[in-house]
């Protein structure tokens, strides 16, 4: 019996096709991103058409809390994402503990919001 290449594809062509549609849904992922960015964006630029004050009131009160948590989320992911995307599998080492496959993304994403929550706290003036 003659086996054709198509039926078994060899496991190179199979991993090559896995990180091809990893690197495709990493970008729109990103694309959504930004896009959600934006549009949160122009809605802070529209809040002021809104009947009454109590967005603005909210807004103005709790920017912190509103704004920049939730952007401070979508920047550690996107900054996650691109290093991802550029450099392949992430793995580092910090104090002794090495962190690789699924854990190294979560764990850099969780520093990375942690210090730019961190950098907001210390910037923001009340």
């Amino acid at each position: 019996m003659i086996e054709h290449p198509t039926e078994n594809p060899p496991q190179d062509s199979t991993d090559h096709q896995a990180q091809k549609l990893r690197l495709i849904m990493s970008w729109v992922v990103i694309v959504i991103l930004t896009s959600f960015g934006i549009f949160a964006l122009v809605g802070l630029t529209n809040v002021h058409k809104t009947e009454g004050d109590y967005w603005q009131t909210l807004i103005r009160e709790q920017f912190p809390v509103l704004i920049a948590l939730p952007m401070a989320g979508l920047g550690s992911l996107f900054v996650t994402l691109i290093l991802r995307i550029s450099t392949g599998e992430m793995e580092f080492e910090i104090a002794g503990l090495k962190f690789k496959g699924g854990a190294a993304p979560i764990v850099f994403w969780v520093l990375c919001f942690l210090s730019v929550v961190v950098s907001i706290k210390l910037l923001w003036q009340d």
